[in-house]
């Protein structure tokens, strides 16, 4: 810039364009690592695009789509300066939505607003999200990345998502499906993520696992009650599958097989007159 030039209004109002194109070449590498075959293109367009030509060898395909964030983790990894982990709890928040109806995820577009683009943050943010997508075998298909200087903090930044997942019709999994008697084989979580479970009345046996120590600090520090803990947090469950009893050890067996720790929690029982919704019913303490 010479001495006679002035800086853009966009770029006096805190708004760098050559921060933007910067965080896109940085993070280029990473999501090419994040392809599927159907993928059309890379980024940089208006518009991610996605070969739907094999949907034509379902019978009748029931595309399933999710939105979701990761709430207040991100003040953690601001505080920490570690930016290439957050990816994997939206990746994980999005890709759960879709295989608890039984669809596989297919591809998936992120957020990111911020305060000021720092182009290596943001690169690391995208790091950690095609990592996760690789892993989950989704396709990030594109994103978008917004400054807003005055809405948030120079060091501030949100993550948001949208993914997209197939499932046949007949193979759909829903509430419907679950009967009394079906046996609770849980899966175990990786940490603070959040789970719920709304769908039957189901009894979990707290005495199946012990708690990892990761919860008991929160209750300790944050003075949070065993009620609050079970409410807000996942307390070492991850996710559930409600299955056939006949079906539990194999169950157990497979997720084992591809290291995931998983064991028979508890099972189902009749709703009752708790209504549509069911309840949950933790039992005994935990180990």
């Amino acid at each position: 810039m010479t001495s006679t030039q002035q800086p853009s209004a966009y770029a006096a109002s805190g708004v760098s364009i050559e921060a933007g194109d910067r965080a896109v070449e940085l993070m280029k590498e990473w999501v090419d690592k994040a392809r599927r075959p159907e993928v059309v293109g890379g980024i940089g367009g208006f518009a991610g695009l996605f070969d739907a030509t094999a949907l034509k060898d379902y019978r009748r395909p029931l595309l399933a789509t999710s939105a979701d964030g990761v709430g207040t983790k991100v003040q953690i990894a601001q505080r920490m300066d570690v930016h290439d982990t957050i990816g994997y709890d939206l990746v994980g928040m999005l890709v759960d939505d879709l295989v608890v109806c039984g669809a596989e995820p297919l591809f998936m577009t992120d957020y990111i607003a911020c305060g000021k683009v720092v182009p290596e943050r943001i690169a690391s943010v995208v790091k950690g999200i095609a990592q996760a997508c690789a892993e989950a075998g989704t396709a990030l298909l594109g994103g978008e990345t917004a400054e807003h200087p005055g809405l948030l903090h120079p060091d501030e930044y949100d993550v948001a998502g949208s993914t997209t997942g197939v499932v046949e019709a007949d193979a759909l999994i829903g509430a419907e499906l679950v009967r009394p008697g079906d046996v609770v084989v849980a899966m175990a979580s990786s940490g603070l993520h959040s789970n719920g479970y709304s769908l039957v009345s189901v009894r979990i046996d707290r005495s199946t696992w012990t708690r990892p120590a990761i919860f008991d600090l929160v209750s300790d520090l944050g003075e949070v009650s065993q009620h609050d803990l079970e409410e807000a947090l996942n307390i070492g469950v991850g996710m559930v599958a409600l299955v056939d009893p006949d079906d539990a050890d194999a169950a157990v067996r497979l997720l084992g097989e591809h290291g995931v720790q998983a064991w028979v929690a508890g099972e189902v029982a009749e709703a009752g007159g708790h209504g549509p919704g069911g309840t949950v019913t933790l039992e005994n303490r935990h180990a």
